[in-house]
């Protein structure tokens, strides 16, 4: 009889274990669906939802430091998306979350136009031109809207050197479901 309870506890924890690794492979997923822009309003809720609750297991929010990305989320494993691997992202607001891809630092622009050359279609608001024009900021900040979805490629050096920022905004998805 303990045979066959150890048996049964070793079976249920296989079990366990392989439903906690299930769920961190599909909140990976997630993950990578939310920045490459194929997450719909219901899924974009509920992870968030989630992720609010700490509910997502293996994402944990980075407390601020200087010079780095703002609004950092680290994962356990990498996120693969948009052709590369990071295990930080920033949730920028619930509807918008960047990848967080490492690059040479002050090589950060350059390398932001040769994404934004790879996507195509992608350009800057008047108000970022501005920005570099008139305030000395050093970044860029590429857009390109896919339907009601926003692709966002930014770099900002003073406030987070060595990184460039990759995902998409929702927001315009959700302008008439509120």
């Amino acid at each position: 009889m303990k045979f066959v309870q150890a048996l049964t506890c070793a079976a249920c924890s296989v079990v366990i274990a392989a439903s906690a690794h299930a769920q961190s492979t599909t909140d990976l997923r997630t993950i990578a669906r939310f920045v490459e822009c194929k997450l719909d309003a219901r899924e974009i809720d509920s992870f968030i939802g989630r992720v609010d609750n700490g509910a997502v297991p293996g994402l944990t929010s980075q407390p601020p430091q200087e010079k780095a990305v703002d609004l950092a989320w680290k994962t356990q494993k990498p996120i693969q998306a948009w052709g590369t691997t990071s295990n930080l992202v920033s949730i920028v607001s619930p509807r918008q979350m960047l990848l967080a891809i490492p690059a040479t630092e002050g090589e950060e622009i350059s390398i932001a136009r040769q994404w934004a050359a790879r996507i195509g279609g992608m350009s800057e608001g008047a108000g970022t031109i501005s920005l570099r024009e008139n305030a000395q900021w050093r970044g860029v900040d590429y857009r390109k809207t896919v339907g009601k979805k926003e692709i966002r490629l930014l770099v900002d050096q003073q406030e987070s050197p060595g990184w460039i920022l990759l995902g998409c905004g929702y927001d315009k998805l959700f302008t008439n479901s509120n």
